[in-house]
């Protein structure tokens, strides 16, 4: 499996930490990043990017739920999940507006960890294979392209996807 970024964030030191420990013990393919507020964590992704971005909500200076929608609008492609003491309907209601893929709540049980974990991974991976599926329509399609217009030589069977591509 692909190796992938997180960013940890948590004003405890602790909850870092014991995330950290169970992401090693269980051997995702994950490179550990930590931020210790909302406003640290948004520097961190504007400066180096994150596929998972994994956070709590209640911390100072700038709480979980204001970073998710920050980085949920300027990195949609960055899966937010959300870890937090409080189980009340509205932080959920509003994690989900701000569009966090998951909530798990403190303390965190293993298998609900493991069970996110792994469907945040298998959607990334699945992800990357179709961008990557696409890059190499996109050179194949770039190579016909040339050909017909350096030698107006393409056979039948390119012939109508070069079309479709050249008139979209």
């Amino acid at each position: 499996m692909e190796q992938y970024k997180i960013l940890l964030v948590d004003d405890e030191r602790t909850e870092r930490e014991g995330i950290s420990f169970l992401i090693e013990r269980y051997g995702y393919p994950l490179e550990i990043h930590q931020a210790v507020n909302g406003k640290k964590a948004l520097e961190a992704m504007e400066a180096e990017g994150f596929d998972i971005l994994f956070t709590d909500i209640k911390m100072p200076i700038m709480d979980g739920l204001d970073l998710s929608k920050e980085v949920a609008a300027r990195y949609p492609e960055t899966v937010i999940i959300i870890f937090s003491a409080y189980s009340e309907f509205d932080y959920a209601k509003k994690a989900m507006e701000a569009g966090v893929v998951n909530y798990l709540l403190k303390p965190i049980e293993l298998e609900e960890f493991q069970l996110c974990m792994e469907r945040v991974l298998k959607r990334l991976q699945e992800k990357r294979t179709l961008a990557q599926a696409q890059q190499e329509r996109e050179v194949v399609q770039q190579a016909q392209v040339y050909r017909f217009f350096s030698s107006k030589k393409i056979s039948q069977k390119e012939k109508a996807p070069l079309e479709d591509f050249l008139l979209n």
